[in-house]
């Protein structure tokens, strides 16, 4: 049987083939597509099933779910955070840059980031992605050595981070 694909790394394909709104500051969706869908990885399903889309895959759609997938329409429990990162950092940066446009997939990240604000959720995070970002950007001396430096000290990444890597030079698209 051939193994299923990370669920975050579906969604974000779906995401970006869909033009989902990513900005943190949106007032107008709240990107509330991703707190819907975030919730339904949480419950165990899967974007890859259908089953996940009862109502298409346009950035609005899973609104009409809302009251059935709200964990993360308000404050969210540490342990529903604790869940979602744990799906996110079982993807590799490099899957999910196969699968979306630039610099989408750097503001998915920083969605999860602001929807599991708590230090254990951060942390989890950094763990994984820290040492994938320097791989990533290791074209890029500075902001290369910044990461380095945070992962010498154990600093947790955060989502200026995100902005700085998104500056990088090693990304030339």
């Amino acid at each position: 049987m051939k193994k299923q694909r990370n669920s975050f790394v579906a969604l974000c394909e779906i995401a970006s083939q869909n033009n989902w709104c990513w900005n943190i500051n949106c007032t107008t969706c709240g990107h509330n597509a991703f707190k819907v869908s975030f919730s339904k990885l949480i419950q165990g399903v899967h974007p890859d099933h259908t089953s996940f889309w009862p109502n298409g895959k346009e950035n609005n759609s899973s609104l009409k779910e809302m009251n059935d997938y709200s964990n993360f329409l308000r404050n969210t429990s540490e342990e529903n955070q604790i869940k979602l990162v744990s799906i996110v950092v079982e993807a590799k940066l490099t899957d999910i840059q196969v699968v979306t446009k630039f610099p989408d997939w750097l503001g998915y990240i920083g969605l999860v980031m602001n929807h599991c604000p708590s230090k254990s959720a951060y942390k989890i995070l950094s763990e994984s992605f820290l040492p994938q970002f320097i791989v990533l950007i290791e074209d890029d001396e500075v902001i290369c050595k910044y990461l380095k430096e945070k992962q010498s000290k154990n600093e947790i990444l955060n989502i200026s981070d995100l902005s700085k890597i998104e500056k990088s030079t090693a990304f030339k698209y």
